[in-house]
């Protein structure tokens, strides 16, 4: 009785052009192996796209987290990196995993960018969620909010719906203004040097609670 035998997959690349197999034929300046058809005597070389777009995720991850600008971590005007890495914004970042943890506390806050809204929750050190939409509202904060257990507390600057998805989702949860938009909206009605007795006389309540 034979052996069962299994034959590996060539790695070995076939021409573009008559489909027959290609030999090795020395190498580029570069050093990349140059490929050769016995057949119909095209040349050719071999890239790995897996390969190359690792290299442009790791270069735009660079960038992106960096403080160079796309000029320095690039070449030239910076428009290389802008082409080579084009694809990236498009990559869709999966969400955290759901545990059902029930956390402590989760601060929520909504930031623009590009012409959307994204709204995200932290629990104090790590990001548990976030949603994307076009403006803060009701439909977009309750979609956040129920994708995980009500936490005992959420701090939040009270952004426009944000109140009536808690009250939808979270009902028994304890709601924490956030000090610091706290003290941005008193300052916009007194300004830092408010001329009345009344003005300066919540302005100072404000500084000595914060």
């Amino acid at each position: 009785m034979k052996a069962c035998g299994v034959t590996p997959p060539s790695n070995q690349p076939v021409c573009g052009v008559c489909g027959a197999k290609l030999v090795k034929n020395g190498k580029t300046s570069a050093g990349r192996t140059r490929w050769r058809c016995k057949v119909c005597g095209s040349s050719t070389t071999q890239s790995r796209a897996d390969v190359t777009r690792r290299a442009q995720l790791n270069a735009f991850l660079s960038w992106l987290l960096g403080k160079d600008s796309q000029k320095q971590a690039g070449s030239g005007t910076g428009r290389s990196l802008r082409f080579s890495t084009a694809w990236c914004w498009d990559i869709e970042v999966p969400q955290p995993d759901s545990t059902g943890e029930v956390h402590r506390q989760v601060i929520v806050d909504g930031t623009y960018f590009n012409g959307w809204c994204v709204l995200i929750a932290h629990d104090g050190e790590h990001v548990i969620g976030w949603q994307w939409c076009d403006r803060e509202s009701k439909a977009a904060w309750a979609a956040l909010f129920k994708a995980f257990p009500a936490p005992d507390v959420v701090v939040t600057d009270g952004g426009a719906g944000l109140r009536a998805a808690l009250d939808q989702q979270w009902r028994r949860t304890r709601i924490q203004r956030c000090y610091f938009h706290i003290r941005a909206a008193v300052i916009r009605h007194t300004t830092l040097n408010p001329r009345l007795e009344a003005g300066q006389e919540v302005l100072a309540l404000t500084r000595e609670l914060m």
